[in-house]
């Protein structure tokens, strides 16, 4: 590989990361780290910012073996849609928690309780196609 094959696939892997992420407008933190016996690819989104995340670190023997390993992490990652409702569901989850540690009574948390019960059977049922046939 080439540095201009190598950026043009970091700029390719930059975009989906943005995508998958829903950080559309942002920029991604790619870094392509070449050593003696091994290239990495670092992915971020944003690091300079407040809601910057680390997304992993694609290791290979090769830029373009590290750039392959990259576009899996990025390929893994969960949609917009369900990141946001899976970290809802975390902090829904944090929050109950802590009531139950501060031992704030049941007519409090039960509510709370439920709303991670439903949360966490709509991450994992299928969505269902209203205009599916029965």
């Amino acid at each position: 590989m080439n540095a201009k094959e190598i950026s043009k696939r970091l700029y390719a892997l930059n975009d989906a990361l943005l995508d998958k992420t829903g950080k559309k407008g942002s920029y991604g933190g790619l870094d392509l780290r070449v050593c003696d016996d091994l290239c990495s690819v670092w992915l971020r989104t944003a690091y300079e910012e407040k809601d910057s995340y680390n997304y992993g670190i694609a290791k290979g023997d090769t830029p373009d073996a590290a750039l392959d390993a990259a576009d899996a992490i990025v390929a893994s990652l969960p949609a917009p849609e369900k990141a946001r409702l899976q970290a809802h569901l975390e902090r829904v989850a944090a929050c109950v928690d802590k009531a139950r540690a501060d031992n704030i009574s049941d007519e409090y948390v039960t509510p709370l309780t439920a709303t991670v019960a439903a949360i966490s059977k709509n991450l994992l049922a299928a969505p269902i196609d209203p205009d599916a046939k029965p």
